[in-house]
């Protein structure tokens, strides 16, 4: 079981690896990212996502700080 762990975690780093050498290269060729954004965005709704995220991110921010307030008793 050991040998098949290293070996997903291998082909795991392989392709990290490899699609942060593809980014790399496409940036220092001229890449336009807001295109790749707005391609992305139309098949995955990032847009959506993100809006989730930023509001669940701020109610959790406020019940922080809220709770900081409060006296202890």
């Amino acid at each position: 079981m050991k040998k098949a762990g290293r070996a997903v975690l291998t082909a795991v780093l392989v392709a990290l690896l490899l699609g942060a050498v593809c980014v790399g290269v496409g940036l220092m060729t001229g890449a336009d990212t807001m295109r790749v954004y707005s391609t992305l965005d139309e098949r995955y709704n990032l847009s959506a996502y993100q809006e989730a995220y930023t509001e669940y991110a701020g109610e959790v921010f406020d019940a922080v700080t809220e709770a900081w307030q409060e006296p202890v008793a």
